[in-house]
This record gives structure tokens, sequence and C-alpha cells, in this order.
């Protein structure tokens, strides 16, 4: 059954998984990138961060909520085409969140988003399915206790981001140049992105130099390591009641 309805009445977007964003911590976690703009370079690849691991906590007032991690596998077929496979995952108590995220080789846009969710034992499977072309992405999503498919269309403006496409992307070809900026079109609303300081934080007893990136309206606080690797330190999403955080414990390189 198709229902042409807003993005806010998603049912999933709910409570703990909304507040851990990962972003949802999945939610899915969906960004919306106009064009590459001034801010990007435009020859670098994404094989480098293949064999990276972050780890991170989730924290949201002032407590642990789970353990996740982020991880570009590598290049995978997807429907007779290549693609990058960006994985992302969540723990906690009572609570998984795992996405699968298939991006095109070029830019990294998504493709193709699995997502697999547990919260207090209700089941979800989500998968995503973006044309980028018509900047259309087709949400389906199936529970537990109602297995009937249930899709919505949403239909934008633009091509289509997701969050961790967009910080891979960022990492890679972004200028880091303070004062630059970057609109982007999100699914509820549209924001813009900026570079407003260099600063320090402290992560796992260490102090970090850092780019920090804020969206207008307030939505989203990144902060990006200032070396060569640009890892995302700690991300902050903004809620009504106390908000949620992804915080850096651990960076793994195996290649």
């Amino acid at each position: 059954m198709i229902k042409n309805l807003t993005f806010h009445v998603i049912s999933y977007f709910s409570s703990f998984r909304q507040c851990c964003f990962l972003f949802g911590i999945g939610i899915w976690s969906l960004v919306i990138l106009s064009s590459l703009s001034p801010a990007f370079a435009q020859d670098a690849s994404y094989d480098q961060y293949i064999g990276e691991m972050v780890r991170y906590d989730v924290r949201s007032l002032a407590m642990k909520m789970a353990d996740a991690h982020i991880e570009l596998k590598g290049k995978v077929d997807l429907d007779g085409r290549k693609a990058y496979l960006i994985t992302f995952e969540a723990k906690g108590a009572n609570f998984y969140d795992r996405e699968k995220i298939y991006a095109d080789i070029k830019d990294l846009y998504p493709l193709r988003i699995e997502r697999d969710v547990n919260y207090l034992g209700s089941i979800e499977k989500i998968t995503e399915v973006y044309d980028q072309d018509k900047f259309v992405v087709t949400v389906t999503k199936t529970t537990k206790a109602k297995p009937q498919p249930e899709m919505i269309i949403l239909k934008k403006k633009a091509r289509i981001d997701n969050l961790y496409c967009f910080i891979y992307r960022y990492r890679l070809m972004g200028s880091f140049r303070l004062g630059s900026s970057l609109e982007l079109n999100l699914p509820t609303k549209d924001v813009s992105v900026k570079i407003v300081k260099n600063t320090k934080i402290k992560i796992a007893d260490r102090m970090y130099n850092a780019f920090l990136l804020e969206t207008t309206p307030a939505q989203y606080r990144l902060w990006f390591d200032t070396s060569q690797e640009r890892v995302l330190l700690r991300i902050d999403k903004s809620a009504m009641v106390g908000g949620t955080s992804m915080i850096m414990t651990k960076y793994e390189k195996t290649r």
C-alpha cells in the first residue's frame, strides 16, 4: 500500500531510535546535498577508508545508551553495478540497529539502504531505494506485528544523501575552510552546514584539535579531527529533551 505521507509521520522516527540519530541510530540517516559545491575537491578515492573502523559511545542525558561503529567495507555488486558498502551498527540494552548502505562508486550518494532494528523486542526491517535521477526515495517497512509491507515515497528537489555518506564525502573532499558552508535539504527540513571554528575537544582522555561544523536551523553539530584522516570525533543531535551525542572511543585501521 502506497501512502503519500509527510516524513514526520513515519512511526519508526520515535523515542530512542530518533535520538540515536544514528541518527537514527540509523534513523534513517538521511541528509540531502543539493550539489557538489565549491567546498568539495574533485579527484580523490574513497578506497583509502576501506579497512577503517571507528567506534563510538552513544549518549543521552549523560548516560551511555549504546556502543556503535561505522565502517566502509569495500566495493560490492548491487543489481549489476559496483557500489561501496558502508555499515553502521549499534547495540544497547534491549536495542539493536544495523544499517547496510550501498553508495555510488563515484560520488557516494546512496543507492540502497537496508536496516534491521530490534527495540525492546519490536522488530523492524526497513529498505530505502533511491532514484537519484528523479530525486525520489522509496521506503518500505515491515514489522513483526505488521508483516504487511508499508511503502512511503518521498520526493525531493535534489539528490538525496545519507548522513554517513556525507561524512565520508566531506572527510575526503571537503575544504574544511573556516566559514565555508553547504546547503543541505533534509527530509524534515532544509539546513545549511557551516564550519564555524577551529576548536579543541576532549575524547577518551585525549585532547584533539578539531573543526566544528553546525547546521542552521540547529540540528547537528559535528567535530572532525584536523589530522590528515579527518576522523569524525563527535556528532550531536538536538532534541526537545536531552539530545543525543555519538562520541568516538576508538579508531582502528587494518590496511
